[in-house]
């Protein structure tokens, strides 16, 4: 109708200021360089605490307590690095994944060069790891602050009646179906990575030559827990990715993966390495296995881990076009 037609325009005087886009490289040095800043930060100020403490810091570092420490110096120092770099940008996880990544290689050469042991298997898991929850992280900050919008909407002609300015009308999103391959070659993950992660690491300690070592029981029985981690969330990001609903294929896949898990634990009659691992650290380990405090324990652990890479697969593997859809490009084919 005309009352419906919007104004003119009004002139403006001069151009307004163009946004500032940061580029990609940009940001991954920004969140790299605070990173590290906030790394050597926090090892100053445990170095000092040892000074006062009396310990000697050259040597604690080296200890399982110091590496532990490192290591949780280094995450929080990757959360925070990937976090900055993604803020404000829609697909903030990939900057967070790089991130993470250049930081745990920075890591790994600085430990190696402030006289660690090259033998310490722990310190080569460091950069996949890093990688991952940079990540997350990354993922994190670019939806907690997203993206402003850019709002590119023309104004109607004020000869055109404003009925004629609609769009066309957006098509109603389809309901993703489950794939239950998705789903079982995800829980059949978990189980197997549970299973053989202690079997891995002796593997790689065998066939190493005496480069990949461990320095007690201990580290050994954290690296198993941690090759379990890695492949249960595998199986996680396997179930969720191409599906279009991450979650939900996650969650199927995790009550399998669980009740595979500790139906393997009842089975034996004795909890696997990595599952022994977690529950030394939940204080449950002198409990029976089919006490319902156990079951939740490790379920509820395997479970948190599928949800976690089904949402990651998801959002890193999206579902393809319909074919129909699809066009192949026939350059330089003719």
């Amino acid at each position: 109708m005309p009352h419906e037609v919007a104004p003119d325009a009004p002139q403006r005087s001069q151009a307004p200021p163009s946004a500032v886009h940061p580029t990609a490289f940009g940001r991954i040095v920004v969140g790299t360089t605070l990173a590290l800043g906030l790394y050597l930060g926090i090892r100053k100020l445990l170095t000092s605490a040892l000074l006062a403490g009396g310990p000697d810091p050259e040597r604690w570092w080296l200890t399982f307590q110091g590496l532990t420490a490192v290591h949780t110096a280094q995450v929080l120092a990757v959360v925070f690095g990937a976090v900055i770099a993604a803020a404000g940008r829609i697909y903030g996880y990939s900057l967070g994944f790089i991130v993470g990544g250049v930081c745990g290689g920075l890591f790994l050469g600085f430990e190696l060069l402030s006289g660690a042991p090259p033998q310490t298997l722990v310190l080569y898991l460091q950069p996949p790891v890093l990688a991952l929850l940079g990540l997350v992280a990354g993922a994190v900050g670019s939806r907690v602050w997203v993206a402003a919008p850019i709002l590119n909407i023309p104004i109607p002609s004020g000869s055109k009646l404003s009925s004629l300015q609609l769009g066309e009308d957006v098509a109603e999103e389809r309901a993703r179906p489950t794939l239950l391959i998705h789903v079982l070659a995800g829980a059949a993950i978990m189980v197997v990575g549970v299973v053989v992660a202690d079997q891995t690491r002796h593997f790689l300690q065998k066939n190493s030559a005496g480069l990949l070592r461990v320095e007690n029981l201990g580290q050994g029985e954290f690296i198993t827990w941690q090759l379990a981690t890695l492949l249960v969330l595998t199986g996680g990001v396997v179930a969720g990715a191409g599906t279009g609903a991450g979650i939900r294929h996650g969650i199927m896949a995790g009550l399998l993966g669980a009740a595979g898990v500790v139906g393997i634990c009842v089975k034996q009659g004795a909890t696997l390495p990595p599952v022994e691992y977690w529950l030394v650290k939940m204080s449950l380990d002198g409990l029976p296995l089919t006490t319902p405090t156990v079951m939740v324990a490790v379920g509820g652990g395997v479970m948190f881990l599928a949800v976690l890479g089904g949402w990651l697969g998801g959002a890193l593997f999206l579902p393809l076009a319909p074919a129909s859809m699809r066009r192949r490009l026939d350059v330089g084919l003719d």
